[in-house]
């Protein structure tokens, strides 16, 4: 597994995350599922004076409402392999405005109830109508 600089991207499963997975498990509530993500920017990234970004810890509680803009939705492609759970992010740039460029740092997994349980902050990038952008995040699902 390729692993990548955390001056680069972090990724965070969120608390949310585990409390659903374990209340699911238990037949409390609905189905926990993956759904969808959401594409934009968030405070915990920042540029730097030489040009590049520093990304701040993503905290365990972080909320979709803790996006500065919310660029796009995407969709999930989920796989399971050997202890671990891919998640495939890609943006629908069908929703963005001809000609026009979005910025984006950060993504966030939902769940089916539109929660965050999941998050990838990047280097900023953009995005615009015609650029295709997918991101993958993989969850360790236990074992040592």
């Amino acid at each position: 597994m390729t692993t990548v600089s955390t001056d680069l991207s972090k990724s965070r499963v969120l608390s949310y995350y585990y409390q659903r997975r374990a209340e699911s498990q238990i037949g409390s509530g609905v189905r926990f599922l993956l759904q969808s993500v959401v594409f934009g920017t968030s405070a915990l990234v920042s540029s730097k004076s030489d040009g590049t970004y520093a990304i701040e810890d993503i905290p365990a509680d972080f909320e979709v409402g803790d996006l500065l803009t919310q660029v796009a939705t995407g969709i999930l492609t989920l796989s399971y392999s050997d202890g671990y759970i891919t998640i495939r992010a890609a943006i629908d740039t069908s929703q963005l405005e001809d000609n026009v460029s979005y910025p984006i740092n950060t993504f966030v997994i939902l769940d089916a109830e539109g929660k965050a349980v999941a998050v990838q902050c990047v280097q900023q990038d953009s995005i615009y109508q015609g650029k295709s952008y997918v991101s993958t995040i993989k969850l360790k699902t236990g074992g040592s």
